[in-house]
């Protein structure tokens, strides 16, 4: 090589590869987690939709729906979601042709708080003996509903990620961060 040309030397190829697979690796893992969020809220939306159709469901048929949320270990945070339907003799799962009435599964390592309207903080327990439990969400048949809110929590950090809040009438509000709409939209327009 004349004095005047000079190539990069190996460390200097090494440093630029490290860089460049860093970079990578940082894209990959903030995609990644961004997908889980998607998924997160998607299931939270499910939820909401599922609490509509139960209600229209309870109004069509003239008979009232609940939802009844119980853990499924002690000490877990792993929850599922039973829809029950109020028969002459108690609560007890719907007789429906379709799938519309699952179990819910939520999603392992998130806490949920249940917070019905003028009622403590809702305790959920693993689900016992009892073989008809009355459900804590209780779409009524005129078109109401137990007002409440729903709440996500991240059990590792302690976030809040998610809040379902509807009000009588089944009006369902979705809040991510239990962020109003409104403050919402203040807090990504300061970002």
């Amino acid at each position: 090589m004349s004095k005047g040309q000079r190539g990069f030397s190996l460390i200097e190829m090494l440093a630029v590869v490290f860089v460049v697979v860093l970079l990578t690796s940082l894209v990959s893992l903030n995609v990644g987690s961004g997908g889980a969020d998607i998924s997160r809220e998607n299931k939270v939306r499910d939820v909401a939709a599922m609490l509509s159709y139960a209600l229209t469901e309870a109004e069509l048929s003239g008979t009232d729906h609940g939802l009844f949320i119980h853990r499924l270990a002690e000490g877990e945070t792993a929850y599922q979601g039973l829809w029950l339907r109020r028969y002459d003799q108690g609560w007890a799962p719907p007789i429906s042709r379709n799938d519309a009435f699952d179990d819910l599964q939520f999603e392992p390592g998130i806490d949920l708080e249940l917070r019905l309207d003028e009622q403590p903080l809702v305790d959920f327990e693993v689900l016992g003996e009892e073989v008809n439990p009355p459900p804590q969400i209780i779409l009524f048949a005129g078109g109401e509903v137990t007002p409440g809110e729903l709440t996500w929590i991240d059990d590792r950090t302690g976030d809040l990620l998610y809040t379902l809040r509807w009000d009588l009438f089944g009006r369902m509000e979705f809040m991510p961060k239990g962020l109003e709409p409104d403050d919402a939209l203040q807090e990504t327009s300061f970002d």
